[in-house]
């Protein structure tokens, strides 16, 4: 097998197990009213009240723009809101709402009900696939950092 191939078998094997989390969740309930990112900030909220956007923006692995725009929808749907620091007026912090918590919770409980069998595979093998996946990132930092 070619380098080539082998690299697409990699990025198509990813790829798929994306596909499949996506439609075990998100593509096959409609009561579910979150986008995966929503879900992940409404989570962070939870984990950390009263953080900043760029902070969130940070855990999510996104730039702040693209995460202002999902904060706004979050705000707009009552599932979070801005408030400023008391410490730095010019620092919003967000924290999540009540409406946020309880549609957190049900999101939590459903997305477990639907991809906890994935804890059916041997623990050794989840460390070892995890172990692999920082590997990756790392190689692939390496390179991002070397061409700029």
């Amino acid at each position: 097998m070619t380098d080539t191939y082998e690299v697409f078998y990699i990025i198509n094997s990813f790829r798929q197990v994306n596909q499949m989390l996506f439609r075990a969740f998100w593509n096959e309930n409609k009561q579910i009213e979150l986008t995966s990112i929503q879900f992940m900030v409404l989570s962070i909220l939870k984990e950390r009240p009263s953080i900043g956007i760029n902070e969130v923006a940070e855990l999510c692995h996104m730039g702040s723009s693209s995460m202002s725009a999902v904060v706004e929808r979050l705000v707009k749907g009552e599932y979070i809101v801005r408030s400023r620091s008391h410490s730095d007026r010019r620092s919003v912090m967000l924290q999540i709402t009540e409406k946020g918590d309880k549609v957190q919770q049900e999101t939590h409980r459903l997305w477990m009900e639907r991809v906890s069998p994935i804890l059916d595979i041997p623990k050794e093998d989840l460390e070892h696939l995890l172990r692999i996946h920082t590997q990756m990132i790392e190689k692939l930092e390496g390179r991002e950092m070397n061409n700029p």
